[in-house]
């Protein structure tokens, strides 16, 4: 089996950080969301990934030719156009040939492993295998009905949903897809939807089957959903001290990366530093994630994401998204906390 991972999207609702770097590429935890995916994607027996880029997918290509722990043989497929999820099937077409295959939106956290899914669409044979999870919000989904132990009819973002179970961005599928994906015509928003696919596939009689996941699950395709992910992952987070600490009480965990130093500081765990990071005069956490490369000067930060090379100086921030080499200081720290979201090279003075 191949694993088909969807990284193409623009993420227009994670700009600005998109407009500097693909959304799979955004640092939540302690690395990047695709290294999460690859790592769930290490422990079963998949061992080729075709993945889709888009326009500004290059750094993916670049950072998995140089960094590839996982030992999987990549193939990269552009899509120039985000054109639908079926459309990235039909692009994949010769790299998949006539294998079953597993396709995995680069968005998405999931909690539950992936091999006992694997293992039971490898040993029923049913011709697709959806991944279903009850939402408060189906209309924002494509959601499914099901019947017994089969799906009966799947619908992309209904007005009015007939039930509240939504597809996890996470499907495992035979070869007859493709024939499905030649079927169908683009949507009334102009892309070719995978649930259209899906739903030929129940028209021809075909064996829908489906998984109900009741554990942590996220698509990380919004501000909010992106910090929520960051403080479910820091929780998984185990210590780790490659740097130095000097006079700073450290509660709960802190991973420190290589060559950082923390000095005269307080640290609420869960928190992640990178490397190569110079902090003095702070409170750190709960739930502070914090890229390679960064300075911070009296501040306290917490529920938080400040990515690489930024430099923080008296501010006070909670849920916040900070990125790039961005520059904040403040000539007089608040103690109230405020919130921020900080597109790459911004500099804010106050």
């Amino acid at each position: 089996m191949k694993a088909l991972l969807l990284c193409g999207g623009e993420g227009t609702r994670l700009r600005p950080f998109t407009h500097t770097q693909p959304k799979a590429l955004l640092p939540i935890g302690y690395q990047p969301i695709l290294f999460y995916i690859l790592d769930a994607l290490a422990e079963t027996a998949i061992r080729e990934v075709v993945i889709i880029i888009g326009p500004n997918g290059t750094p993916i290509r670049a950072l998995l030719q140089q960094t590839n722990p996982w030992g999987f043989k990549f193939t990269f497929i552009s899509q120039p156009e985000p054109l639908g999820l079926a459309h990235t099937v039909l692009l994949a077409r010769a790299a998949l040939g006539d294998d079953s295959f597993l396709m995995y939106l680069g968005d998405n956290i999931l909690a539950e492993p992936l091999r006992p899914l694997i293992d039971r669409f490898t040993q029923e044979q049913p011709d697709a295998l959806l991944l279903l999870r009850e939402v408060k919000n189906p209309r924002d989904f494509g959601v499914a009905q099901v019947d017994g132990a089969r799906v009966r009819q799947v619908e992309e973002k209904p007005e009015q949903p007939r039930s509240n179970l939504a597809l996890v961005g996470i499907y495992l599928f035979s070869p007859t897809i493709h024939h499905a994906v030649s079927k169908i015509k683009p949507s009334r928003r102009g892309e070719l939807e995978i649930t259209d696919a899906i739903q030929q596939l129940i028209v021809e009689g075909k064996n829908v089957a489906y998984h109900r996941i009741t554990g942590w699950w996220k698509d990380t395709g919004t501000f909010t959903d992106l910090l929520a992910t960051n403080q479910y992952l820091l929780k998984k987070a185990t210590p780790a001290q490659y740097g130095t600490v000097k006079k700073t009480p450290i509660n709960g965990v802190l991973a420190l990366g290589k060559g950082s130093s923390l000095k005269n500081c307080l640290v609420k765990g869960p928190v992640c530093i990178g490397a190569g990071c110079r902090i003095n005069g702070s409170v750190l956490g709960p739930y502070l994630s914090v890229g390679d490369g960064v300075e911070i000067t009296n501040c306290s930060l917490s529920r938080s994401v400040v990515f690489a090379h930024a430099q923080l100086k008296g501010v006070t921030l909670i849920n916040s998204i900070l990125g790039e080499r961005v520059e904040i200081s403040s000539a007089h720290r608040k103690e109230e906390p405020f919130s921020l979201l900080v597109g790459a090279d911004s500099i804010l003075r106050f």
